[in-house]
């Protein structure tokens, strides 16, 4: 595949990694407070293998797809991480949002 799609990948990965820092930061502080009581990030049909409450381990996830698809090439693959990574985006900028 291609050298920029593959920079692409890193650099949303990278910033989703930044954005889902402060939102799990933000999480553990309205969970203190009580307000943030959900098991899940993402409901069980968003794709994701795993469930959290918090934004890391669906990054992590994206992540080790990334290494997968750098190691076959896998055209599922890279179509699994790019709708992860538009959900991802699109939940953390609803999360900044509020």
């Amino acid at each position: 595949m291609s050298e920029a799609v593959h920079k692409q990948l890193i650099e949303n990965i990278s910033i989703i990694l930044k954005k889902s820092l402060k939102a799990d930061a933000t999480l553990t502080t309205l969970r203190e407070a009580k307000q943030a009581g959900f098991a899940a990030i993402f409901t069980e049909d968003a794709g994701f293998k795993c469930s959290a409450n918090t934004f890391q381990p669906y990054v992590e996830e994206v992540a080790n797809d990334l290494v997968f698809w750098q190691k076959t090439s896998d055209q599922q693959a890279l179509i699994d991480i790019v709708k992860k990574i538009e959900q991802l985006f699109s939940v953390l900028a609803k999360f900044e949002q509020s």
